[in-house]
């Protein structure tokens, strides 16, 4: 009777041989030993090595609710700081692996379809953001700079903390975070 592969194990492998080797250096003979199955199932089950780091960070994607994350409710404080609560989450479980994907796009054209289902939180958080933009709430700019200015911060820090592991960072205060945010952008008629 053949093995049952569970999906989430050879995800987890293959994310961990990526953080540990880069895309490149990650063979998916490492990545079949890590999930303890053979290479030839990693290939009949998954493809390539590229789908199978595609249906990966789908996988870790779909964990999250982007959608009930972007909700629009009319509170802009509240609905950034939810934004930045979803973002920051999924960032302390996988953004070293993210972020190193999104380096090895430039040396390996087959990984940028890898990063769709990040770029779609991206989009659904400048929706958010040209909404309240829209309605006179926040300053106009485009909403991706707005996502940039909103989540970069967060993005640095996030790397920081991850290249130097024995300096301690503190937690990051999103409510103060967010409140920063607003005081840079609340549109003048508001103030």
């Amino acid at each position: 009777m053949p093995k049952i592969v569970a999906d989430e194990v050879v995800y987890k492998a293959a994310l961990q041989t990526v953080l540990e080797c880069g895309y490149a250096g990650a063979t998916t003979k490492q990545i079949a030993e890590t999930a303890a199955i053979s290479e030839v199932t990693l290939f009949r089950k998954y493809g390539n090595k590229a789908e199978l780091i595609k249906q990966a960070i789908t996988a870790v994607a779909e964990q999250i609710d982007f959608e009930s994350a972007t909700q629009y409710t009319g509170d802009v404080a509240a609905d950034l700081l939810r934004v930045t609560q979803m973002y920051q989450g999924s960032a302390e479980k996988n953004s070293q692996f993210i972020y190193a994907i999104i380096f090895e796009i430039y040396r390996n054209p087959e990984l940028i379809d890898v990063i769709d289902e990040p770029l779609g939180m991206i989009y659904a958080i400048g929706q958010l953001l040209a909404r309240y933009q829209a309605e006179g709430i926040l300053k106009q700019e485009h909403p991706l700079n707005a996502v940039a200015g909103l989540l970069g911060p967060l993005i640095a820090t996030n790397m920081i903390r991850g290249a130097t592991a024995d300096i301690h960072f503190p937690q990051i205060d999103l409510t103060n975070h967010v409140a920063c945010y607003l005081n840079g952008r609340i549109a003048q008629k508001l103030k």
